[in-house]
């Protein structure tokens, strides 16, 4: 498959299951479980379908190990600057009343709701930082650097275009904190050449500030 077709199908694909997840069935506050799961099979397994219809091996688009060691700095120094930021975020009047129904959900059944947050984080990462992120780049690590450069540029642009329209609906200022992370969070899937920091790092920081706007921490 050329280059362009690839990435047409990989730009359609990214913006059908995106969609598929905002729009999804279910609801985020009160049917937790079931919306965890949705968007597991959405951006998750859809994308990974495609990838093997393709005939790709999934560990070039971001499901291998990678550099687990900077991966794991990185998710470190993430929790350390996201956690004051957190603090200060979580007793905001939008963000208790948007993150009511999700602490309600994670007093009822912490351990389950932590698995699913994992679960869905599996799938939304991968869509992001895996999908749209190695997909549109293609092998662009034996290119020349300005072309390198100009696809991997255009790659996060795109996926967190998308991933920051994903969070509208929510208070204002993360919809605005969402593209930022997802610069960081694309750059940190380039570098290690893996999604798994990326999950690690974003399911850590969602599930930490829901205990923040509860008052757990």
């Amino acid at each position: 498959m050329g280059q362009r077709t690839r990435v047409v199908v990989v730009l359609l694909s990214g913006i059908v299951a995106a969609s598929a997840c905002y729009f999804s069935p279910f609801t985020q506050h009160y049917q937790w479980m079931a919306w965890c799961l949705w968007g597991f099979l959405c951006a998750g397994v859809l994308p990974l379908g495609i990838v093997i219809a393709l005939g790709e091996s999934p560990t070039r688009w971001g499901l291998a190990v990678g550099d687990w060691r900077l991966g794991g700095l990185w998710v470190v120094l993430g929790l350390l600057i996201m956690l004051p930021v957190g603090f200060g975020a979580a007793p905001r009047p939008e963000f208790q009343t948007y993150y009511a129904p999700l602490v309600a959900q994670y007093r009822k059944a912490p351990y389950f709701f932590w698995l699913a947050l994992f679960v869905y984080m599996v799938g939304w990462e991968f869509l992001f930082r895996g999908f749209l992120l190695f997909g549109l780049t293609g092998d662009a690590r034996n290119l020349k650097p300005e072309t390198r450069n100009m696809r991997l540029a255009a790659a996060i642009a795109f996926s967190t275009l998308l991933f920051g329209a994903s969070h509208y609906g929510k208070p204002p200022l993360e919809v605005f904190g969402s593209f930022l992370a997802g610069i960081a969070l694309c750059l940190l899937a380039w570098h290690t050449r893996s999604c798994l920091a990326p999950i690690a790092l974003h399911t850590l920081t969602f599930g930490v500030f829901v205990m923040q706007a509860g008052g757990q921490i």
